[in-house]
Order: structure tokens, then C-alpha cells, then sequence
């Protein structure tokens, strides 16, 4: 359909279905500031619902619409700072750079507004207004949110706002102003009919349980995913996860804080498909939600019973986890009930990852792109253990009537979590580390074939393993000790693991016991793969490449010249070079060189003929261009190199 100049597109138009079901009943008590353990009734498996997302594309200025005189009027909630921009000073308010027509769409819960990512332009307005219950609501500012992760990952998908929630809206408008004031490609506004489900009425009394000496004796009552109705297809489970909990960020929407109770599931699904349709995230940013009447919805997969990495604070993502509040909290405060369940899982958290609730931490800005930091890349920022999200990021968010709760919140967190160790004691975990069997020399300090098998021995109360990783390319820094890559689960006490050519890798497994809880991470062994046979690069002298099955890869480079060399460049960070040759009786001898250092000399003359791999030890680590160097008239044949950066 067509409003003035803005096209509409919808994946579907259909009418809604309404579905009801029994609620479930619940009992908890707070005595103290902490959470008993909850008296649980079964909660019915809600079936996925599938979202209908419509797509209004915006392109410039609509002609009828600026005419409007109300088209550039004043947006409440938060606006969007400029980076650029000292933290007391104004926000620049940049030009109009797009003004779409009042487009009618589907019905709607939440709406999104979002771009491709890289542009060059830089957009420090978004605002929009929707039409509910046939009336038209004035305009409000929408935050901007990062697009990716960080600390190891990446995350393709597209630039965009927070989440804007409606009572149910079936028209919008959007403003967009840039410094430029041209408009991002590919803009578009995304509306989103997350449709109904049985969850959005028995969610609202959600279950919960507890188990002594874990952390979670205190945790609040929780929607799981089923329980909300999160269609599973949209995305996939975020494979990173913290390796420890440093920071935990406060967040809120956008938009309404007057949706009714019912609709709150509904208002969650909504946005897991703006974040995974519109957004391209594998799943929803946040690890958890708190609507206004103090429900706690579970985010992000995994995050009820580990910290998996999120989207919710680009550039702090690791390390960190983001509950969000669902509302505007900018001019209206949050309810009693929403701060209460926002207090208690930031207790539980706290509490069950020995979290310190007061005082600050530094936090390495990971670089996510199009994150709107404060800060740059690479910079470390000191802040409160619990914060705002404005805190690291140009953005209002959480509203300034939640900021500035802030500081109370910090207090009673920290009374609970206090009560929580007087009561319970320390969280201990559920098994115990892990002994893992040694390495062989095939596999340590160089792994060198692609997939190799590791083992360790069974743990008393493990039913499973979950096997973990982190890594880093021979020309990256060491891989970033803080987060790990769930690699695979497995039910016996072995795991075959492949790692990609040039890749220093560390392997850690821990246990998950019967009812899913985790050990703590043991270590399995730290190795490195040898880089690519095409990354040798010839540079002076005459090689060959000649195949044979003796050799490492069935091939090698080869040379009868002295003076003959072969290049690594971009080296990080190496403590030893190992080199694959060929040894016979009258080969030649290599010089190593990292850079323009002469570290060592390897002999390929050998009475015999072998496959040997052949070590030089760096007086220290070091780093650059690393060089194999022949020194003899007499053939030389190298079919692998690898570094140890440990």
C-alpha cells in the first residue's frame, strides 16, 4: 500500500488469533532482601509463534509530510548525543536528512528503525510516532544500539535503534536527521506483529526454583524462553560466553510504558524478531527483560544458567551482561515492582558470579562497530560495577528517572547479596575442575593435524561436557582471555577437535551436572596450528614446490640455493619457531630470523631420511617478519612452520 510517497511491504497481513491458557501459580517469599526458594507448579510449553515483520522503506524527504507543521516538532524521551560532543555539551542536532509519509502497516507491538551498516553518514536523530487506537501520539526519540560484539566475535546484520514498544499501533512516521543531512542507505522502518500465544497470559506468573549453594537460592522468578513463546528458527545460540562477570548494565526501550500485562510476552517476542529479522543478530540483545510489573523475561539463550555474550553494550559486551527495562524512562519512573525484580536479578548475578555490587572496574572498549562509545577502541574506561548504559555509550539510556535510581538500586543489591552470604555462604560450584590427560607431541605445543582427539578423566556428577575454546590468528594479539567459544557438548570424556591453520588455540572444557548446572572452566592444553603452506611467501631465490605423501600437507617447498628465503610476515607475539623439513645425509642448514634478529640455525643433514620438526627458542616473545634463510649450495625441502606463543 501507499501513504504519500512511503511504500509499504509486509511479509504477511493476516488477522490475529487469540489463544488463552491456565496460568500457572507461583510461591515466593522475601524475607531479608532474599529470595526463598519458590514453590513450583508446572508452567505449559508454549508453542513458538512466528512473527510478521512489515518493512517501510524511507527515502528522503516526503514533500506532504514536510509541509506538516508538526513534522519537525520537538521528540520526547531521549535524544540522540554526537559522539563527537563533550559529555556538557549540547547534542548536535544535525540536518533533516529523511521525513517518511504517515504509513499505514500491520498492527504492532514493537518497531525498529534500522540501516546498513558501514555508512558514512552519521545519524543523530531518530524519532518516531505511531498511530494507536486511531489516534496519533507526538514524536519520541530513539536511541541508537550498537551492531555487533566484541571481544572475539562479530556479528554481521544491519545499524539500527533500540526496540519501540506500542500498546498496538498500525501506522508510523519517522525523522531522521544526520550531520550531513543525507539520509544512511537501505533506511527503513521495521513493525513487528510478534502475534499471540499462550505464554502471553500464564508468563505473567512465572516459575522459578532454586538450589542451595549455586547462586540460584536467590534468584527471581523467570519467564524461560518456551515461556514467552520464543520462536527458536529466528536465529541461533550465541556461541560466546564471558569468562567472568565484571559489570552489569541497566537498560530500557523505548516508546510506551502503558502496555497491559498480557501484553508483555507478546512486547519480548517482538523484539527478539526486530534483533534477529531486522537487526540480523543471531538472537536477542539482552540477557534479560524486566517489564512494569516486575516480570523477569530470560534474553539472550543460555543466559539463565551461564553469561553468554550479548548486543546489548557494543564495544563492553564481554564480560558484562544488560537487563533491560521495558518502558521510557526518561520523563516517567519505573514502577515499584519493575525495580524490584531489576534489583533482585541483579542480586542473583552478583551474587552467583561474586560480583562486588559497589566500587568500579575498568573495562577494555572491544571496538564494536557503530557502538556510539564514549570512549575509543582499545581505551579502558573505569565505571560503576552497576551502570547505565549511558555510562560507556552516547545514549540516554536508561532514561533519566531509572539513571538516577541508580545509587539506591547499588544498595539494596548489595544488601541482598550480603544477606544471601550470611545465609547461604559463598556460591560453590556444582563439580569440580577437571583432569584433563597430557597432550602428545602431535598435538602440543603444536597441534598439527587439522582435527585431533583430547580426553580427560570422568568428573563424580558430570552427566556431560561442554568443551570450550578461544583463539587468535599467528598475526592477532593472544586471544582475549575474557571470553570462551562453546565449541560442543559431548557425554563421554574425550572430544575430537579441529582448529583452522594459523590459529593459537586454548582448549578448556568444564561439566554440567543433571540439572544443567556448570562446573568451573578447567584448562585442557594451549597449542597453535602451523600456518597456511601459501602463507611461506618466496622472496628471493629459487623454490619449488614439489608433492610427495612423506611430506606434512603431501608437499613442500624446495631449493638446492643458498640465500633462498621464505617469509612470514605480521608475526604476534612468538616464543619458539618450528619448522617441518625433510632431512637426508648432505642438506643444508636455515638461519631464522624475526625481523632483522638472527635467532637460530636448523640443520637438515641427517644420516638417514626422515620428517623431522626442527626448534628454535626465542631469547624472549617476539614479534614481525619471520624469516627462513638458506645458508648452504644444498637442498633444503620446508613443508611446514608453526609458532608457540605460549
Amino acid at each position: 500500500m501507499r501513504y504519500g510517497s512511503a511504500v509499504v511491504t509486509v511479509e504477511q497481513m493476516r488477522p490475529l488469533v487469540r489463544r488463552t491458557t491456565t496460568a500457572s501459580l507461583v510461591l515466593a517469599l522475601a524475607i531479608g532482601g532474599v529470595l526463598l526458594p519458590a514453590v513450583e507448579l508446572p508452567l505449559p510449553e508454549a508453542a513458538a509463534v512466528p512473527p510478521e515483520v512489515g518493512v517501510v522503506p524511507v527515502a528522503g524527504i516526503d514533500a506532504t509530510a514536510r509541509r506538516d507543521p508538526t513534522a519537525l516538532g520537538r521528540a520526547e524521551g531521549h535524544a540522540v548525543p554526537h559522539a563527537q560532543d563533550h559529555a556538557d555539551g549540547p547534542a548536535a542536532p544535525g540536518r533533516l536528512a529523511a521525513l517518511s509519509g504517515r504509513a499505514e502497516t500491520l498492527e504492532f507491538l514493537v518497531a525498529g528503525v534500522t540501516w546498513d551498516a558501514g555508512t558514512a553518514e552519521e545519524v543523530t536523530e531518530v524519532a518516531l510516532r505511531v498511530r494507536e487506537d486511531r489516534g496519533w501520539g507526538g514524536w519520541q526519540s530513539v536511541g541508537v544500539e550498537n551492531i555487533g560484539s566484541d571481544g572475539g566475535a562479530a556479528t554481521d546484520g544491519r545499524a539500527g535503534t533500540e526496540p519501540f514498544l506500542s500498546t498496538g499501533a498500525d501506522a508510523v512516521q519517522v525523522r531522521v536527521r544526520t550531520l550531513s543531512g543525507r539520509a544512511p542507505s537501505g533506511l527503513r522502518v521495521d513493525v513487528v506483529d510478534p502475534g499471540v500465544a499462550a505464554a502471553d497470559r500464564s508468563a505473567t506468573r512465572p516459575p522459578s526454583s532454586a538450589t542451595a549453594a549455586t547462586g540460584d537460592e536467590i534468584r527471581p522468578a523467570l519467564v524461560p524462553r518456551s515461556g514467552w513463546g520464543a520462536d527458536e528458527s529466528l536465529g541461533s545460540m550465541w556461541p560466546e560466553v564471558s569468562g567472568r562477570l565484571d559489570a552489569l548494565y541497566v537498560h530500557h526501550t523505548a516508546g510506551t510504558n502503558s502496555y497491559s500485562r498480557s501484553q508483555s510476552a507478546a512486547i519480548v517476542r517482538g523484539i527478539h524478531a526486530y534483533h534477529t529479522k531486522s537487526r540480523g543478530w543471531p538472537d536477542i540483545g539482552y540477557q534479560f527483560l524486566v517489564d512494569r510489573y516486575g516480570t523477569v523475561f530470560v534474553g539472550r539463550r543460555e543466559a539463565a544458567t551461564d553469561n553468554p555474550i550479548g548486543a546489548q553494550a557494543g564495544g563492553f559486551n564481554t564480560g558484562t551482561i544488560g537487563v533491560s527495562a521495558m518502558g521510557n524512562f526518561e520523563t516517567t519512573g519505573p514502577t515499584a515492582s519493575m525495580l524490584r525484580s531489576l534489583e533482585r536479578v541483579l542480586a542473583w548475578k552478583a551474587y552467583r558470579y561474586h560480583v562486588p555490587v559497589t566500587g568500579s572496574v575498568s573495562l577494555p572498549n572491544g571496538g564494536s562497530p557503530d557502538s556510539n562509545t564514549r570512549s575509543s577502541p582499545g581505551g579502558v574506561v573505569r565505571v560503576p560495577r552497576i551502570l547505565g548504559h549511558r555510562t560507556t555509550h552516547w545514549t540516554a539510556c536508561p532514561g533519566e528517572r531509572l539513571q538516577s535510581r541508580l545509587p539506591a538500586i547499588r544498595r539494596t543489591v548489595k544488601a541482598m547479596k550480603d544477606a544471601a552470604l550470611d545465609r547461604y555462604g559463598t556460591v560453590r560450584y556444582p563439580t569440580g575442575e577437571i583432569q584433563p590427560h597430557a597432550a602428545t607431541a602431535n598435538q602440543y605445543p603444536i597441534q598439527w593435524p587439522a582435527r585431533t582427539r583430547f580426553s580427560w578423566d570422568p568428573e563424580p556428577g558430570a552427566v556431560r561436557y561442554q568443551v570450550l575454546e578461544r583463539y587468535a590468528g599467528y598475526g592477532s594479539p593472544m586471544p582475549n582471555e575474557r571470553y570462551w567459544r562453546r565449541i560442543i557438548t559431548v557425554s563421554g570424556t574425550s572430544a575430537n577437535l579441529y582448529a583452522a591453520e594459523g590459529l593459537s588455540v586454548q582448549y578448556a572444557i568444564r561439566a554440567v551436572d543433571s540439572a544443567g548446572r556448570l562446573g568451573p572452566v578447567s584448562h585442557l592444553v594451549r597449542t597453535s596450528r602451523p600456518v597456511p603452506f601459501t602463507a611461506m611467501a618466496r622472496t628471493t631465490g629459487t623454490w619449488a614446490r614439489v608433492s610427495d605423501g612423506d611430506y606434512f600437507r603431501d608437499r613442500a617447498w624446495s631449493t638446492i640455493h643458498a640465500d633462498s628465503r621464505l617469509v612470514v610476515s605480521g608475526v604476534e607475539r612468538v616464543t619458539q619457531v618450528r619448522v617441518m623439513v625433510a632431512t637426508a645425509p648432505g642438506r643444508g642448514r636455515v638461519a631464522v630470523y624475526v625481523g632483522s634478529t638472527r635467532v637460530g640455525v636448523i640443520n637438515t643433514d641427517a644420516p638417514s631420511d626422515a620428517q623431522r620438526v626442527l626448534t628454535v627458542r626465542l631469547p624472549e616473545a617476539m614479534s614481525g617478519r619471520v624469516t627462513l634463510r638458506t645458508l648452504d649450495e644444498a637442498r633444503v625441502r620446508v613443508s611446514g612452520v608453526a609458532f608457540v606463543r605460549w
